[in-house]
């Protein structure tokens, strides 16, 4: 084998990748509604084709949760007096809070964040605290769901709000969970990620219900087919992964009085 036509073959692809992520920029036929990057499309993930930013990196269901903050007009609110607690935060979402809110950042693992805190045991927070909490796929993480979701009705004001996302499986009318000794292959296969306990259902929603809130739920369909184009807010080509969102839903959570 010719070494050199190896390197030739190397350096034609590089080529190519620079030429391609040179040109995706043009025509201006997507865009980014959290970034502002427009382009002729959206890149692949590992679940899913033409979704995710090549900017900031959000994939539709960021791109849906940005536009379901926007639908309840809080960027266009003073948040100065606003206490908001941001769990697993991603970057491209902070600069919209910081230096704008009483805004801290949490995790119970990262320690890229404001403080190290399990969702499901916020003892160290006082009742009534948080005017917003938000954790985007966070639940599925969590040993105890139903623990944390008392505690975010219980550290949030009345009228105070939860944003929320969890994966769904497409069709599933019932949250399977299995909280045993699971090896992570066994975890990955049975939830698409080897630290998830469980892949919810339809009745993620009965869960919040039951907890005392009233719940808003935003999918795609909750914007303008412009919008839904534009921002992709839901996915060009359906995945066929077992596990694939391919459906998300947005769920805001209002703590009752």
């Amino acid at each position: 084998m010719n070494i050199n036509n190896i390197r030739g073959v190397w350096r034609l692809k590089r080529i190519l990748k620079f030429l391609y992520f040179k040109l995706l920029p043009y025509p201006k036929i997507v865009k980014c509604n959290i970034c502002n990057w427009s382009g002729r499309r959206f890149l692949d993930n590992k679940w899913l084709k033409r979704i995710q930013c090549p900017n900031c990196t959000s994939d539709y269901r960021h791109r849906m949760l940005f536009e379901s903050l926007k639908n309840m007009s809080l960027f266009n609110k003073d948040l100065s007096n606003k206490k908001i607690i941001h769990f697993a935060p991603e970057d491209f979402f902070v600069p919209f809070f910081q230096n704008k809110s009483l805004y801290v950042t949490a995790d119970d693992e990262r320690t890229d964040v404001d403080i190290n805190l399990d969702i499901s045991n916020m003892s160290s927070i006082d009742d009534n605290e948080f005017d917003l909490l938000i954790a985007s796929d966070v639940l599925e993480h969590v040993y105890d769901d139903q623990k944390a979701i008392s505690e975010i009705y219980r550290i949030l004001k009345v009228d105070g709000k939860a944003i929320l996302t969890v994966p769904q499986k497409d069709n599933l009318e019932i949250t399977i969970e299995d909280l045993s000794d699971l090896s992570e292959i066994e975890r990955k296969k049975k939830f698409g990620s080897h630290n998830h306990y469980r892949i919810y259902g339809i009745d993620f929603y009965n869960k919040l219900q039951e907890a005392n809130f009233i719940v808003k739920i935003f999918d795609s369909k909750s914007f303008s087919l412009k919008n839904r184009r534009k921002f992709i807010l839901s996915p060009p080509i359906l995945g066929k992964h077992p596990m694939v969102t391919n459906h998300r839903r947005i769920y805001h959570a209002i703590k009752q009085s």
